[in-house]
């Protein structure tokens, strides 16, 4: 048997219903304001709690985790460009609508990232010591990109700013935080994951 007759792993069934339900219930809570009345630490409760059932999906599930290891390394680090989605933020911050300090950390993080990724797809896979070198570094900024974004919003609503950052819990922005966020944090780490491997298959090939 040749490697092109062997079937890829499909998306497990069970997990677009769970996506599916996830997307419905972000659209639901961002378009009633249910995020936005919602008292502090309540939506930073319910995005960590995604991020981590996420994380454990993509790691401890046997299906989700072998339908995400077989997608390709330049897949996972490509999908990052829509991180340009942080040019919206700083649109906004100039139109004095969402707070200037989260929209340029969050906004120029993730343009940074954005960009940096499809220069890495443009370079191919990361097969040599460098290339993985590279793409390590560039992976730890797009996490603490994410982690800095969370962390910057939090401080907002905490000292109550003048414009604060109720666009990002409102639709559409809302599948940004609800979804996006917790999906690419684990990208992330699968990413470091399948890295370390591809290291260790070379030292010990």
């Amino acid at each position: 048997m040749t490697a092109s007759t062997i079937a890829a792993p499909h998306f497990p069934r069970a997990a677009g219903v769970a996506v599916t339900a996830w997307l419905a219930l972000a659209v639901v809570a961002g378009g009633t304001g249910f995020l936005v009345r919602l008292p502090f630490p309540g939506p930073q409760l319910i995005f960590l709690a995604l991020f981590v059932a996420t994380l454990v999906g993509v790691t401890a599930v046997p299906a989700l985790r072998a339908w995400v290891d077989a997608v390709p390394l330049r897949t996972l680090i490509g999908i990052n460009a829509f991180r340009f989605v942080g040019i919206t933020f700083l649109v906004l911050a100039a139109r004095g609508q969402i707070d200037s300090v989260f929209a340029a950390r969050a906004g120029w993080g993730d343009i940074a990232t954005a960009t940096l990724a499809l220069i890495l797809v443009a370079a191919g896979e990361p097969r040599t010591s460098l290339q993985r070198g590279l793409t390590h570094a560039w992976n730890a900024l797009g996490f603490l990109d994410l982690v800095v974004a969370v962390g910057t919003a939090t401080a907002v609503t905490l000292q109550g700013s003048t414009p604060g950052v109720a666009p990002v819990l409102s639709l559409p922005l809302v599948l940004i935080p609800a979804f996006v966020v917790p999906v690419f944090l684990a990208s992330h780490v699968v990413i470091f994951r399948r890295l370390r491997a591809a290291a260790r298959r070379t030292h010990g090939a």
